[in-house]
């Protein structure tokens, strides 16, 4: 038995290829390992991951932040990120393999809080019940709101067409977290929430971010309500932002904190990671 942490984060890694052709390792489950570790949290991981150079240094920074569970796959999931217009552009280059998990491995990490966050869909419906063990559980839901095809820039899935197993699945889970973004262009938060609550059901907590704007949750009895950044940091690389929100915002609930005080801290906790970035 692992020793129980905060949080597990459970998802693909990605290679990230930018226009200068550098290549970097990516993906939720190192964004938001690496936004929880320096929270002060401590952070388990299950991914999937080839065995290229890039992927395996990503590996070891993993397993050196917390205990690790890899299923190694021939190629992992590589993705060309373009920052240079206001609109991130984000091509698909090659589609990794699917990563199933047991009940067993998720139980040996003892986990307050399990974050199970895909990169391209490679998490099936039956994840979220191996996840029952644990008290709080919430899901990233961009890896399976994205249409992919080797060579094409990604699109949004429409909600409406997420299967209904998987849909059902991710209903029984506490929190769900989706960029607005990722919503196929729904413009307005609240008919976002909406959106979701239709889809989902009464269950989870519902958050839509919209970078610099903040956030919109939705909880079941407590209502609706919005938190804003601290302050807003420009100029920087905003990849991984999401993510880390994710996952302190994960780490928060699982200890206990109210909805709207765990996406303040997870809010608080992104602006420091941005001014980090640019100094």
């Amino acid at each position: 038995m692992i020793p129980g942490v905060d949080l597990l984060v459970v998802g693909g890694l990605s290679l990230d290829r930018f226009p200068d052709d550098r290549l970097r390792a990516g993906g939720t489950v190192l964004h938001a390992t690496r936004a929880a570790v320096a929270f002060g949290a401590s952070v388990g991981s299950i991914l999937s991951a080839g065995p290229e150079p890039t992927a395996a240094d990503a590996v070891a920074e993993l397993a050196a932040s917390g205990p690790t569970l890899v299923r190694a796959a021939a190629a992992s999931t590589r993705f060309i990120i373009d920052e240079r217009r206001p609109l991130r552009s984000l091509v698909l280059e090659h589609a990794g393999e699917p990563l199933r998990i047991t009940r067993a491995e998720v139980a040996s990490f003892g986990a307050r809080a399990v974050l199970l966050a895909p990169i391209g869909g490679e998490l099936p419906p039956s994840a979220a019940a191996a996840t029952l063990s644990v008290p709080l559980r919430a899901a990233a839901l961009q890896g399976w709101l994205r249409l992919l095809r080797a060579g094409d820039p990604i699109r949004p899935l429409a909600l409406e067409r997420l299967s209904v197993p998987l849909a059902r699945s991710l209903g029984q889970l506490d929190l769900l977290v989706v960029s607005l973004e990722d919503l196929d262009g729904e413009p307005d938060p609240d008919a976002a929430l909406d959106a979701l609550r239709r889809r989902f059901g009464g269950h989870p907590l519902l958050v839509v971010t919209q970078g610099t704007a903040g956030a919109w949750l939705d909880a079941p009895r407590a209502g609706r309500g919005r938190v804003v950044p601290p302050r807003v940091v420009a100029g920087v690389s905003t990849v991984g932002a999401g993510d880390a929100f994710a996952a302190i915002l994960a780490v928060e609930l699982g200890r206990g904190r109210t909805p709207l005080a765990a996406a303040r801290s997870a809010a608080g906790h992104v602006a420091e990671l941005l001014t980090g970035r640019a100094r």
